[in-house]
């Protein structure tokens, strides 16, 4: 790809961004699968905090509700889904489905981008991670959240693992390392910024989801003004494609 200028390091910059939207959500998850503080009545009408095994009995009569003044009790998946008395496994199945999205979807998609190409497949992932932004943010009903959370592993596949390949095919050799480093480093302030944001700006996930859709949304704006990868092209045996994308960088 030659050396590494402006159109380098603008790809460079936005693909990363663009890649590392998807962490706000994903490093989140913690936080989103986290039971809050409880609190139950006593006889004499006072509150103590007790766990929600002592009310989530199906004999068990005892008054109870969600200490929202404290720190730790975060609006996330726990309200959301009124799982507050839902067996753990239900929970744990938004994991799974997660997962197993990712696991077909290293079967299929990542397949998909090299006979069709890597930006088509791309931004097809960046739109599976909208449409599963939309769904997630306002959903309440568990069943339709495994499904969402089904295709936003399978969107991870697309715009993680042939997006990476995208955003490294577009850089010169020299710089395979700093394309890497960056994006991981990128994906730590996330984290970081994601502990800060729960404990001193708001305990409601949704806003957190911000950053996450404008970047995607921005990221496909980005795409649809670039060239495909010329090395997919020179793989694929489409030389005159790639002359012009490379007179295009030119």
């Amino acid at each position: 790809m030659g050396g590494f200028g402006r159109l380098q390091k603008f790809s460079y910059v936005m693909n990363t961004l663009t890649q590392g939207a998807a962490a706000f959500f994903i490093y989140a998850l913690v936080f989103l699968e986290k039971h809050p503080v409880y609190e139950c009545q006593d006889t004499d009408d006072s509150w103590f905090e007790c766990d929600r095994e002592h009310f989530c009995a199906s004999n068990s009569k005892m008054i109870w509700r969600v200490d929202w003044q404290n720190i730790n009790s975060i609006h996330n998946f726990i309200e959301q889904l009124n799982f507050y008395c839902k067996p753990d496994y239900m929970m744990g199945l938004v994991g799974a489905f997660f997962l197993l999205g990712i696991v077909i979807g290293c079967s299929t998609l990542t397949r998909l981008g090299d006979v069709y190409g890597r930006k088509p497949i791309y931004i097809l992932g960046l739109f599976m991670h909208l449409s599963f932004m939309f769904g997630i943010l306002i959903s309440r009903n568990p069943y339709v959240d495994y499904f969402l959370l089904f295709t936003f592993g399978m969107s991870i596949t697309a715009r993680y693992y042939v997006g990476y390949t995208y955003n490294v095919e577009m850089q010169p050799k020299s710089h395979y390392v700093l394309v890497s480093t960056t994006m991981f480093l990128f994906e730590s302030v996330v984290y970081l910024f994601i502990t800060f944001y729960f404990r001193f700006i708001s305990r409601r996930w949704q806003y957190l989801q911000i950053p996450n859709v404008l970047l995607t949304l921005m990221g496909i704006g980005f795409l649809f003004s670039m060239p495909e990868s010329p090395r997919f092209l020179i793989s694929r045996h489409r030389f005159r494609e790639a002359r012009e994308v490379f007179t295009w960088i030119g």
